[in-house]
C-alpha cells in the first residue's frame, strides 16, 4: 500500500477551449472514445470496461471524489486500498500558446510507474486519433 508512487503527466491538446475538452474527460461517451472500450457514468460512479469478448473483459469501478466543470475530475478506483491514491484529469491552459493541456495525476505500485506511463501515452494517442483534440 505505501509503496505507491505518484505520477504526473502533461499532454498538449489541439484545443484552445476547456469547454471542448471537458466532455471528453468527464462524460461517459467522451471517456469511452479514448480511455476504455465501454464507460458508464451514474451520478458519482464510473464503470470502465476493457476488452470486447466475454473471456477477456476487465471491469473496474471508480467513485468521483471531486469535480469542477471545465477544470478537473478526480476519481478513486473502488478496489484501491491506498487511501491517498486517486486519478485526476485536469485541463490547464498554456501561458504562451493558449492551447489546452491535459494534466494527469495517477498512482502506480512501486516498479509499475513506467508501464502506467505507457498506458497513459497510449490512451492520449487514442484521444488524439478519435477526437482530433
Amino acid at each position: 500500500m505505501d509503496d505507491m508512487k505518484r505520477i504526473y503527466l502533461e499532454y498538449e491538446l489541439n484545443a484552445t477551449s476547456p469547454s471542448a475538452v471537458w466532455p471528453i474527460i468527464s462524460e461517459a461517451t467522451g471517456l469511452q472514445r479514448w480511455m476504455a472500450d465501454e464507460v458508464e457514468r451514474e451520478g458519482d460512479k464510473l464503470t470502465f470496461t476493457w476488452g470486447t469478448s466475454y473471456m477477456n473483459k476487465d471491469t473496474k469501478t471508480a467513485t468521483i471524489v471531486k469535480e469542477k466543470a471545465e477544470k478537473f475530475i478526480r476519481f478513486k478506483w473502488d478496489d484501491d486500498t491506498n487511501p491517498d491514491a486517486y486519478c485526476e484529469l485536469r485541463i490547464e491552459v498554456g501561458e504562451i500558446t493558449n492551447d489546452c493541456i491535459l494534466a494527469i495525476t495517477d498512482y502506480a505500485d512501486d516498479g509499475d510507474t513506467e508501464s502506467l506511463k505507457d498506458i497513459w501515452d497510449e490512451n492520449v494517442q487514442m484521444l488524439h486519433q478519435n477526437t482530433g483534440i
